[in-house]
């Protein structure tokens, strides 16, 4: 029964604290790999537009399986907001050096290319907000899909990420 209890007190506590808040879509993710689907989503305050968190939530066959919340104060940390680690390698994750909450930032889409000798990659884009809520940019173009390439070579298999086709 208190188990019960405590779990109904938890449920409106977090109830409460997300009613001023929304979230908002980002990109769809996928890959060559496996049927695996990413959905990188933002949870912006309603009052302010602020972004609060992100959220990575994995899709298998359609279904959900799986939500991760992100705390984009990692964007500034060495490793970043990590979004996928494979085979205890960090094989994709996000940074940025001017992240803000309020108005966004530059971000650096660090992919591990070669898990073998080390090698990683870089892609950079714009986390912005505009008038239709956040959004990320390349050259000026909103990215809301990202088709992950997969590195392959003889033997190894699957090393790390080749390429990201963003759409």
């Amino acid at each position: 029964m208190k188990k019960w209890i405590l779990l109904l007190l938890f449920s409106l506590f977090a109830s409460i604290q997300n009613i001023h808040a929304s979230e908002q879509l980002l990109t769809v993710t996928d890959n060559d790999d496996n049927d695996e689907i990413y959905n990188f989503v933002v949870d912006v305050d309603d009052t302010t537009q602020s972004l609060i968190s992100f959220y990575k939530d994995t899709y298998v066959d359609g279904e959900k399986t799986n939500r991760e919340i992100l705390d984009p104060e990692n964007l500034k940390t060495e490793d970043g907001v990590i979004l996928e680690e494979r085979n205890g390698y960090n094989a994709l994750n996000l940074k940025s050096d001017n992240f803000d909450p309020k108005s966004g930032g530059k971000i650096e889409v660090d992919t591990l290319y070669n898990g073998a000798t080390g090698e990683r990659r870089s892609i950079y884009l714009d986390l912005a907000r505009g008038k239709n809520g956040w959004k990320l940019f390349k050259d000026k173009n909103v990215v809301s899909q990202f088709h992950v390439k997969v590195n392959r070579v003889i033997i190894l298999g699957a090393v790390g990420i080749k390429t990201i086709i963003m759409e």
